[in-house]
């Protein structure tokens, strides 16, 4: 994708002289001026066995694409801020080196200035450019987020037929994408409802063993930010469908009336394989995710 519009705020910062500014008026166009790439490919293949009396089919299908800014209009304070030439999903944030032990610790660290002063039991953060202050500016790419999809993709089906008894099964699997665990499960302080999650949460004595950040009542700026402490591996496999049919045919041949008759039992959304399994099946604030089961006739006259 080339010529993508570039509003007039950011060209008249990257490229315009400073006269195109006048308080807060900027008189510069709007410009066509970046360009976005996506590629990759797709396969599919499709086995066909028959064992004794048994009809076996395997399906294999699957898409591997890649995404990057080639061109980017903008202006960052440090060269690994920038996103030209990086993916175009990807999750920016801070480097976790950790939770602040004690006061000697935050005392031999860098100055942490987002939002809070920091505590034993906050996160520390990883000082990207060496100027002894944790900001924006210590940012970098984390991993993939996967909003266009991940990047690989891969179906699966069977069917096995014997006599007039057919199991179909269909599975799909996502892999490459990374997540980050926010929202109000997870990033909780002050007032808000607490989560299981906090159970982990760092004390004096869990200092070794915990993997939550500490409790506050004040605010949480500081802790509940985009970092790698939070990110997650979004790779899954589900169980889409499962059906078994039985063909009833053969016992209506002589009507008039029907010429075919089936009978199934089929499930949906029947099994996730992830080690963030449990993240992945529950919705927060929402309609709880449900799993489907039928039984159906299919009937032709």
């Amino acid at each position: 994708m080339t010529d993508i519009l570039v509003n007039a705020a950011t060209m008249a910062a990257v490229v315009n002289p400073n006269w195109f500014n006048a308080g807060n008026s900027i008189f510069g166009a709007n410009v066509n001026r970046d360009i976005e790439s996506r590629s990759g490919f797709d396969f599919g293949a499709t086995f066909k066995k028959k064992l004794n009396e048994v009809n076996v089919i395997l399906g294999l299908n699957g898409t591997y694409y890649v995404t990057k800014a080639i061109k980017r209009t903008e202006i960052q304070n440090e060269d690994y801020l920038y996103r030209q030439g990086h993916v175009l999903d990807g999750i920016w944030g801070y480097e976790n080196a950790g939770f602040f032990k004690d006061q000697d610790d935050i005392k031999n660290s860098p100055v942490h200035s987002l939002g809070v002063t920091v505590k034993p039991g906050d996160l520390k953060y990883k000082d990207q450019n060496g100027d002894g202050i944790i900001n924006v500016n210590d940012q970098v790419l984390l991993g993939r987020g996967g909003w266009y999809g991940a990047p690989f993709n891969l179906g699966m089906h069977f069917t096995a037929q014997w006599r007039k008894l057919t199991l179909f099964a269909l599975g799909v699997g996502r892999y490459g994408a990374d997540g980050v665990k926010s929202g109000s499960y997870f990033w909780v302080g002050g007032e808000d409802k607490y989560s299981k999650v906090v159970r982990d949460r760092w004390t004096t004595e869990t200092a070794d063993i915990a993997t939550y950040p500490r409790l506050t009542t004040q605010s949480k700026a500081h802790n509940f930010v985009t970092s790698d402490f939070w990110m997650y591996k979004a790779n899954r496999f589900d169980l889409a469908k499962v059906q078994v049919t039985y063909d009833l045919s053969s016992a209506i041949r002589k009507s008039n009336f029907m010429r075919e008759l089936n009978v199934y039992v089929s499930g949906a959304n029947l099994l996730t394989v992830s080690k963030e399994r449990e993240l992945m099946e529950m919705n927060v604030g929402g309609t709880p995710q449900t799993r489907f089961y039928n039984f159906g006739v299919r009937a032709l006259f």
